[in-house]
């Protein structure tokens, strides 16, 4: 068991509903936040009853598949599914991944995939709502039970294809049942072997729960004895970090624990069917349905944080980096390794895994030796916050933040490719004008890439001097989206060139 000091400050988000999440800092998430609010680059599937696409605390975070067009009865991106925009619907098998408006349904199956879904990720620091664990992340929606939250192994395998076939790296599994199918066990070893991780939950029985070694539970169960298995069994915890009395337990099948009674989250709205008018937030969720996205979420904050890691690594720090439970009768050593607690797992992770680079550093590849100057080896990225790589596109550009390239850190390709693309490095505030080689405009620069048009050539010498024509660079068209336009300078009195370059003292802060 890993124990780690707690430091004095934690970010603290501006939601409504945030005071009233105790389980939030139950599992140490501020302190998370701290080192990381996830990424944009990771995708949790939720394989449920479907979940709100049009929550104002969840639509920000939706997964979208930019390939395909929404109704046009074609399958654009030929990934097997139509008008699959945002997920997609096993149930009725079509591309409204949402619960069935005016057919019978049970009000917790209904509202069921949503509160899952804000767990994991509603978005976070918008001054409404809950927070969810994950800041950054998308939710893919992929539904798979019905109104009654009925479905069936065929449904979930299907669901678990589509979400690895479409690039989910998390698939939570809120749903439970005792018969083992082989076809879902192997769609499961193919996530895993495509670097999935499957977060499950072990169910809940009325009377103190039953040990799942006895009784097996799937999918929670399914490969357990597999050393390689990348499936995480999650039983739920109360305020007090005590078995909830209704949640299953067992030696085998339960890899840790994650609160799961008395949960504030979203929930399914509609002004279209009565039942469903009122409300887009509800307390007093219970069940190890509420718990795993728990564990889903922090598993998204990992992979921000350390992209690279399987999910069979993904389990071990989430597993030794939890809090004791109290655990007593029957389940006495049944519940995992304990209670989740994402903060240590995050800096588990970074001792277990160090990363290559972290957010903030300069890196590129090695080259070989007489390698071209047009070889890919030679660009330089700035590995920012976001997660993702910025390349400068030439040494201009560089030469504005940096004096040498001492800090420049060689990396695998592996590494390199883990990070997504981002824009490229503008050059920082105040220090160059620049123009595109087909306009004639001349820009300054300003903080976050805004290029201001100067009017005047008398302008220009006031603010850059005499030979302010030799601090223009002239680079490609094709830059133009890197930059974004403010208003032109009229006057000198416009534009301080002192106190931009002084607006931006680290390139980070240009992101």
């Amino acid at each position: 068991m890993f124990f780690f000091a707690s430091p004095v400050f934690a970010l603290t988000p501006n939601d409504t509903f945030f005071s009233d999440q105790w389980y939030l800092q139950k599992i140490q998430a501020p302190r998370a936040w701290d080192m990381t609010i996830g990424s944009k680059d990771v995708v949790v599937a939720v394989l449920d009853t479907g979940f709100d696409l049009t929550h104002p605390d969840l639509m920000e975070h939706m997964w979208i598949n930019k390939n395909e067009i929404s109704g046009d009865g074609i399958d654009n991106d030929g990934n097997g599914y139509v008008d699959d925009v945002n997920g997609f619907d096993f149930i009725n098998h079509d591309g409204s991944p949402e619960p069935d408006v005016n057919q019978p349904y049970d009000e917790g199956a209904i509202s069921h995939g949503t509160v899952i879904a804000g767990i994991i990720g509603a978005v976070t620091n918008n001054e409404q709502g809950i927070a969810g664990i994950s800041w950054n992340v998308k939710l893919m929606d992929i539904r798979i039970l019905d109104n009654l939250g009925v479905g069936n192994s065929g449904t979930a395998r299907e669901g678990i294809e589509y979400a690895v076939k479409n690039g989910a790296k998390i698939i939570n599994l809120s749903f439970t049942g005792f018969d083992n199918d082989p076809r879902l066990e192997d769609a499961i070893r193919v996530a895993n072997d495509a670097g999935v991780l499957i977060v499950a939950a072990v169910g809940n029985t009325e009377g103190g729960g039953i040990n799942v070694d006895e009784k097996p539970i799937y999918p929670a169960c399914d490969e357990h004895l597999n050393v390689k298995n990348g499936v995480i069994g999650v039983a739920a915890t109360d305020e007090q970090d005590a078995k909830s009395l209704f949640s299953n337990y067992g030696a085998t099948c339960t890899d840790l624990a994650a609160p799961g009674q008395n949960i504030l989250s979203v929930i399914y709205q509609n002004d279209a069917w009565a039942p469903f008018v009122q409300g887009y937030y509800q307390k007093d969720w219970a069940g190890t349905s509420m718990a795993t996205p728990m564990v889903s979420g922090a598993a998204a904050l990992l992979v921000s944080r350390h992209p690279t890691l399987n999910p069979e690594q993904l389990k071990n720090v989430l597993r030794l980096s939890t809090d004791p439970i109290h655990e007593f009768g029957p389940a006495q050593g049944k519940m995992g390794s304990g209670r989740l607690n994402i903060a240590n797992a995050l800096v588990l992770a970074d001792q277990l895994y160090p990363a290559e680079a972290m957010p903030g550093s300069l890196v590129k590849l090695a080259c070989e030796k007489n390698a071209d100057v047009n070889d890919p080896c030679r660009a330089v990225y700035f590995y920012a916050s976001d997660e993702k790589r910025h390349a400068f596109p030439n040494d201009r550009i560089y030469f504005t933040w940096y004096q040498d390239f001492s800090s420049v850190k060689v990396v695998s390709a592996s590494f390199l490719s883990s990070l997504p693309l981002g824009k490229n490095v503008t050059y920082h505030p105040g220090t160059k004008l620049v123009k595109f080689q087909t306009v004639p405009t001349v820009y300054a620069v300003e903080a976050k890439g805004v290029l201001r048009p100067l009017v005047s050539e008398e302008i220009a010498t006031v603010l850059y001097g005499s030979n302010w024509n030799k601090q223009v660079d002239d680079i490609p068209d094709v830059f133009w989206g890197n930059y974004s336009f403010g208003a032109s300078i009229q006057s000198s009195n416009d534009f301080n060139v002192v106190t931009t370059i002084a607006s931006v003292t680290g390139l980070g802060q240009n992101f």
